[in-house]
């Protein structure tokens, strides 16, 4: 990895380096859009489908969950699609689309939300050419006030407002029998403790460590992905991160080409890199894409305070 940290970066204001945030690291999954949303609303919902492995799509399976009411599902281009009703209510809509390897497609319907805060799991089969399929949860929290745009500082503040979020306990990260100082030692400022702070990352991630994953977010972490959101490490670790990391084996994870912008003592961005290889089933996975964090420091440690991440298809291998 390496690290550059040129003068002109004194020239940007806080506000505006936030701004050159750009998309990055995402294994791509199904997903469903928005993932908040609120209560009672009449919403239109996008299930974005790839396809990750050599075998194509050849359809999506969604089972409607219980309290929502799905009103409207208009065509979409080059696929059919098949709706079950029990009694007047929609309970399954079944899309059925050729999907290449490396590319992806959009389903869209529209549904009545229940009228309760909570959580909406989509329960998704994604099917392929081969006859097999994949399963997918992902989901929709329903709250009053959902999320937008990621938080922005002030250009006249010195460090992000990001950073003024009330500091949570941090043993409250971890599970029992775990101690916060145990597992992340606080970095010096500057790049290089950033870069082997990220390389610890990685560690972790790879050892599917959700405890010691735990150290290196912020509580009120936002994290955007795919045109959906998770709110605070609680979310992303029980509703994103915890399931996908239980699904794969022979993990094989890495950043690359960081670079670290240090926008003050106790904040930075940090953009790079990545790739991902895993076994999934019966699929293998070989994902690359782009990342970008914005790092405050809290309690002398860094924490991710919000992520914003993307994939893009690899190149398929060369022949022998």
């Amino acid at each position: 990895m390496r690290s550059r940290n040129g003068g002109m970066m004194k020239r940007f204001s806080v506000c505006a380096a936030l701004f050159m945030m750009v998309p990055a690291l995402a294994l791509a999954h199904v997903s469903v859009a928005p993932r908040e949303a609120k209560p009672g609303a009449q919403q239109q919902y996008t299930v974005r489908v790839p396809t990750e492995g050599q075998v194509a799509t050849t359809a999506v399976y969604l089972q409607v969950p219980d309290g929502v009411t799905v009103t409207e599902v208009p065509q979409t281009a080059g696929a059919t699609h098949e709706v079950k009703k029990d009694g007047d209510r929609i309970v399954t809509i079944t899309w059925s689309k050729e999907i290449p390897a490396k590319q992806s497609a959009q389903f869209v319907f529209t549904a009545k939300n229940p009228s309760a805060a909570g959580q909406v799991t989509w329960m998704i089969q994604q099917r392929f050419a081969d006859g097999t399929s994949r399963d997918w949860t992902p989901g929709t929290r329903l709250t009053e006030t959902p999320a937008g745009t990621p938080p922005v500082a002030p250009a006249a503040s010195a460090t992000p407002a990001l950073a003024t979020a009330p500091a949570a306990d941090p043993a409250a990260n971890h599970a029992p029998g775990h101690a916060a100082a145990g597992h992340q030692m606080a970095p010096a400022a500057g790049d290089a403790a950033i870069e082997k702070w990220l390389a610890e990352y990685d560690a972790a991630f790879n050892a599917k460590d959700l405890d010691k994953l735990a150290t290196f977010y912020h509580p009120e972490v936002t994290i955007y992905e795919g045109g959906g959101i998770n709110r605070g490490w609680a979310d992303y670790r029980d509703h994103h991160l915890g399931p996908e990391l239980k699904q794969f084996a022979n993990l094989q994870f890495a950043h690359s080409n960081t670079v670290v912008r240090m926008i003050g003592p106790d904040a930075a961005y940090a953009t790079a890199d990545y790739s991902l290889k895993a076994r999934m089933g019966e699929r293998d996975i070989d994902s690359g894409g782009l990342e970008t964090l914005v790092l405050v420091k809290d309690g002398g440690a860094w924490k991710i305070r919000h992520s914003h991440t993307s994939s893009r298809p690899r190149r398929p291998a060369a022949a022998k």
